[in-house]
């Protein structure tokens, strides 16, 4: 498995610091996430409120 322990489960110096990955480097082009990341506004440069209309 590549992926370590949850968070909470993992040994007291590696809390805090997310999950931990054998994949490759674990970062970057490396790393795994859930897939469930969304879009938080359709205008990311542009300030205003798409961000609540998204939600």
């Amino acid at each position: 498995d590549l992926v370590g322990p949850e968070p909470e489960a993992a040994p007291l110096e590696q809390m805090g610091l997310g999950w931990k990955s054998s994949y490759g480097t674990g970062t970057g082009k490396d790393a795994i996430t859930n897939g469930i990341e969304v879009v938080w506004t359709n205008t990311p440069t542009k300030w205003d409120n798409s961000f609540l209309e998204i939600l």
